[in-house]
């Protein structure tokens, strides 16, 4: 997802590195008062690093990691910092609480993503010592599981892996810096921050685990469903394709991490498994809707949470609109390629308008309606809503109703609700509007490094060059907040029957990667 807002965190106008941001005392102080008073506190882009004079920090070997969730911190750093003192360890914890849950949050890489701390032990003696001593101070603390550790038996926040201490870079042609280390033969190879623990060939698990016999062999989920392919993966869980045993279905399961955060506009904070849940909610209030996944199971295995529900094969209209027979862009000399697209257009508008009505009429307000959450099926045009975590039931707690305000897509809320703290049908309708111009030109992100610019400046330019006004008229109903306005003029706007792509000869339908494929060659 496009998302300036990511980007910007450090300056709401230019794209600044996390190191210029301004931090919040909290940790500072916090770590200040901890540690003795010949130890500096020096800060190094988004982490806070600690230690002395004397504190010794070897090439390369295993760093311990620490997470913690974001009201825990303040408890976290006063039971390890004196231990890395008392043996005078260097270590490092994340700078504030912002930058703390930007770690834990669904927006950051899966290999770095969940430390509050690392510690880096003098020699392999040390850390092992070290290790024991601060699962004992941590007892009973919880955090994510960082994805390229290993955790410490017994510890639910005490991680480990190998790995180089001091910086040595390499420079690739992208401009891209790698971390390296040395092989016993002193080659320099990367060091990469995998989502997955992993070992050099040379180096042995200190703490190996031994083979469970009774495991067995079962590569389903919950005993029932078979993944056959990962959708998509962030660090809070993944979304898979998988085949329920029970019923031969192809369905959707999609994993919640706990102590992992979805990560909102306005910095607003919810964990991942919470987020989950009120998608379950949403889809079971929605049961029936053909516009919306079928809900199936929701159910916890190991410590994660999972949500199943029904498949549909269609392609995500940020793929569709990008289609060699949908593109308008570059077709605007053509009058009948611009009355083709249209009727797609209109056929989707209104289809659009019959979900958000539907699902509106349950009590919901979807919040989050945008080009990689509506998927179409490319040859009936049947529309379908996914991705309901920051939605609003009538009634949700507090906590959803502020997430829910805060999540979604930029350039897709109005920029003067977003200061309400709630959500309502209004937000719902300009965010149709704002799909259906990006149908049309998808530039909606830039609308928000841009506030100034007038939103029409751009499609009152394909108006003049032969786009029907039709277009801009219904675009405009939406965005003002006029949902029935928008409706009328679609259904009394006289064009062709819609022509969607026509199955391929063998019977099949074009799956999701070859939409894909070709929606990146278009």
């Amino acid at each position: 997802m496009d998302d300036p807002g990511f980007y910007t965190i450090g300056h709401p106008e230019y794209y600044e590195t996390l190191s210029r941001l301004p931090l919040q005392p909290a940790y500072v102080d916090a770590l200040r008062v901890t540690i003795p008073a010949d130890w500096a506190v020096i800060r190094s882009d988004i982490w806070l690093q600690a230690g002395s004079r004397t504190s010794p920090l070897t090439a390369q070997g295993f760093k311990i990691h620490l997470s913690c969730a974001l009201p825990d911190a303040l408890d976290m750093i006063q039971r390890f910092v004196p231990i890395c003192t008392s043996k005078n360890v260097q270590f490092k914890i994340a700078a504030d609480p912002m930058l703390h849950g930007f770690l834990n949050s669904k927006r950051y890489s899966r290999g770095g993503a969940g430390k509050f701390a690392t510690i880096y032990p003098a020699d392999h003696a040390c850390f092992l010592e070290l290790i024991e001593a601060l699962h004992q101070a941590t007892k009973g603390m919880q955090g994510p599981y960082i994805l390229s550790d290993k955790r410490y038996p017994g510890s639910k926040v005490v991680f480990y892996r190998w790995g180089g201490f001091q910086r040595i870079r390499n420079l690739r042609p992208d401009g891209i810096q790698r971390m390296m280390v040395r092989t016993p033969d002193d080659e320099l190879i990367f060091d990469d921050r995998l989502p997955f623990f992993k070992l050099p060939e040379w180096v042995t698990d200190p703490f190996p685990e031994e083979a469970d016999e009774s495991e067995g062999d079962s590569e389903l989920l919950h005993d029932r469903y078979k993944v056959q392919k990962a959708l998509a993966f962030t660090n809070t869980g993944g979304v898979y394709l998988a085949r329920d045993q029970q019923t031969g279905l192809a369905v959707v399961v999609k994993e919640a991490r706990p102590h992992t955060l979805i990560w909102g506009a306005r910095r607003v904070a919810l964990d991942a498994t919470e987020a989950l849940k009120n998608e379950c909610a949403v889809l079971e209030r929605l049961q029936g809707l053909p516009c919306v996944p079928q809900f199936i199971e929701f159910y916890q295995e190991w410590e994660h949470t999972f949500l199943v529900q029904t498949y549909f094969d269609g392609m995500p209209l940020a793929n569709f609109r990008a289609m060699e027979d949908v593109i308008v862009m570059t077709k605007m000399e053509d009058p009948d390629a611009v009355i083709r697209f249209c009727a797609i257009w209109r056929e989707i508008c209104i289809r659009l308008l019959d979900a958000v009505d539907a699902i509106h009429s349950r009590g919901v307000i979807i919040g989050d309606i945008s080009p990689g959450n509506v998927l179409i099926d490319r040859t009936t045009g049947e529309i379908v809503l996914i991705d309901f975590e920051g939605a609003l039931l009538s009634g949700a707690a507090d906590e959803i109703t502020r997430m829910g305000a805060n999540w979604f897509n930029p350039g897709f809320r109005k920029v003067e609700s977003r200061q309400a703290g709630s959500l309502s049908h209004l937000d719902d309708a300009y965010s149709c509007g704002m799909l259906l111009y990006n149908v049309v030109c998808p530039i909606q992100s830039l609308f928000e490094l841009d506030k100034k610019q007038p939103i029409f400046r751009i499609l009152d330019h394909f108006v003049e060059a032969g786009l029907p006004a039709e277009v801009r008229v219904i675009i405009q109903a939406l965005l003002a907040g006029n949902q029935e306005e928008a409706r009328r003029h679609a259904e009394s706007w006289e064009l062709p029957e819609a022509q969607f792509a026509e199955p391929p000869s063998d019977g099949s339908v074009p799956n999701r990667d070859e939409a894909e494929r070709q929606a990146i060659q278009a």
